[in-house]
């Protein structure tokens, strides 16, 4: 995708709306390399505009990471702005940005808590329920029925191993992005 944003203030109310949306912590260069993966818009414009928005109130550090880096998140004012503003983003622009957050954003270090297990029915087919929260919200609810107790575990086991990947194919697929699962 390659739909560049050139003007300063338009860079700034995503940065506030990516920001408000991912709803948790970052440092300044997961937000700009987000974007930057996503050519909206060059690093180097990103970070000055991420400076801009610190300078003025508008995002405000939270605190710093293991590594000393400080941790960054929308002050109540960058909340409106986003809020008020975020219709005038280009919406190609805002949901694959939102997937490149999903893929970049490990899920670990989102805080997210992940859930599984199989039950066996009445019927001798297997339930299984998978589910992903995020600070208390739940993001992927999926319970799906097989036939054998094998395809359950295998199910679970992947779930586990890989729930990014099967959050990741999941949005791909409902939101119409199918050739995530080819790439």
């Amino acid at each position: 995708m390659e739909i560049p944003m050139k003007d300063p203030n338009e860079i700034k109310v995503f940065i506030l709306y990516l920001m408000e949306r991912i709803g948790y912590p970052l440092k300044l260069n997961d937000v700009c390399g987000i974007l930057y993966q996503e050519n909206i818009v060059s690093y180097f414009e990103c970070a000055e505009c991420f400076t801009k928005l610190i300078d003025a109130g508008h995002v405000v550090e939270e605190g710093k990471d293991e590594r000393g880096e400080s941790l960054y998140v929308v002050s109540e004012t960058g909340k409106r702005i986003a809020e008020g503003l975020n219709d005038t983003l280009p919406s190609v622009i805002k949901e694959a940005s939102y997937r490149s957050a999903i893929r970049h954003l490990s899920f670990q270090k989102r805080g997210a808590d992940i859930d599984c297990y199989a039950k066996q029915r009445e019927n001798g087919k297997y339930y299984v329920h998978c589910e992903i929260t995020e600070h208390k919200t739940l993001v992927l609810d999926i319970n799906i029925e097989v036939d054998t107790k094998i395809e359950a575990e295998r199910m679970l086991h992947n779930f586990r191993h890989r729930p990014e990947i099967v959050f990741q194919g999941t949005l791909a697929l409902v939101s119409g992005e199918r050739n995530y699962i080819f790439e």
